[in-house]
């Protein structure tokens, strides 16, 4: 662990939709090292004009014996910014779990790692990491984290998987942001007026473990803003954030005069006397369809995504 003091070139994080961005090799160089420790091998590869991370774990005779069975990417001066949900791509030749460790070397330091399971072999995976939940969540602060340990096989069987290669791509914290914080750490009802999100919007479950029983984590980040957004807000523009799996209801529940600028348009909610007036309108499904009578749901109406009640 001596190698946190020795340091000479700190990683520095670039921001990408306000997501924090720990590695996406967009400006690294083919055939470097791509920022990473001298651990398996690192090399910035091209991949159909994606650069990417390749690793070849190995044994270490001369030291640590499992030195060469991870990746670390040194962290330097990153800033978190509240955000706690880790992502990555990765590509292996085999299914197994991944860990994925932040360490913090010194006073008040910590090694948090958390497991997910990679299940397709020989294909980019998506997989998703939970700090905010977990051993020593509280000591991960937004500034001072050290490095980021990746280990494609846990310890116990990394010399057993030695000579396997390794990709690595979009390594990410995510999560909605406002004024260049993650929303998750504003005060309920406290965002007013208008308000601007970044990042990503989502909602999806996964398992993480760190204790070898399997946590289901649900992450729910529509119904995260709807807790922070105040009910007289005005203005929710998420014209540059990423999402998914949209889900505006509880907002446009709770702030009922709230308007949800989203890149294909506004989206408002519509008064129930005003619903009778519809069978004049232009009302069409999101995917285009017209419709004489609609039901609850989303539309478009002259133009406007509305929810009807």
């Amino acid at each position: 662990m001596k190698k946190f003091l020795l340091l000479a070139a700190l990683f520095a994080a670039t921001v990408s939709n306000a997501q924090i961005v720990l590695w996406d090799g967009e400006d690294k160089e083919p055939d470097s090292d791509g920022g990473f420790w001298n651990r398996a091998e690192p090399t910035v590869v091209d991949e159909a004009g994606n650069k990417v991370m390749k690793f070849t774990t190995k044994a270490n005779p001369e030291g640590w014996d499992k030195e060469h069975c991870n990746f670390a990417l040194p962290l330097g001066d990153v800033d978190f910014k509240g955000l706690r949900r880790l992502t990555l791509r990765i590509k292996m030749s085999v299914n197994h779990n991944v860990l994925v460790r932040l360490v913090k070397d010194g006073d008040g330091g910590y090694s948090s790692g958390r497991l997910f399971w990679c299940g397709n072999a020989d294909e980019w995976n998506i997989l998703t990491f939970e700090f905010a939940a977990g051993p020593d969540n509280e000591k991960i602060t937004d500034t001072g984290n050290t490095v980021l340990e990746i280990w494609p096989f846990e310890e116990g069987d990394a010399l057993s998987n030695v000579g396997q290669t390794v990709y690595v791509d979009d390594i990410k914290l995510e999560g909605p942001m406002t004024d260049g914080m993650a929303v998750r750490t504003v005060a309920d009802n406290s965002l007013i007026g208008e308000v601007v999100v970044t990042g990503v919007i989502g909602k999806g479950s996964y398992q993480n473990t760190w204790d070898g029983d399997w946590h289901p984590e649900t992450y729910d980040d529509y119904a995260l803003l709807a807790a922070k957004l105040a009910p007289s807000a005005t203005k929710l523009d998420v014209t540059a954030a990423g999402h998914w799996e949209e889900d505006w209801d509880q907002i446009l529940t709770k702030c009922p005069d709230i308007t949800i600028v989203t890149a294909d348009g506004a989206i408002t909610a519509i008064a129930p006397i005003v619903r009778q007036s519809t069978a004049t309108a232009h009302v069409y499904t999101l995917e285009g369809q017209r419709v004489s009578q609609p039901t609850k749901g989303l539309y478009i109406i002259n133009g406007k995504k509305v929810l009807l009640k």
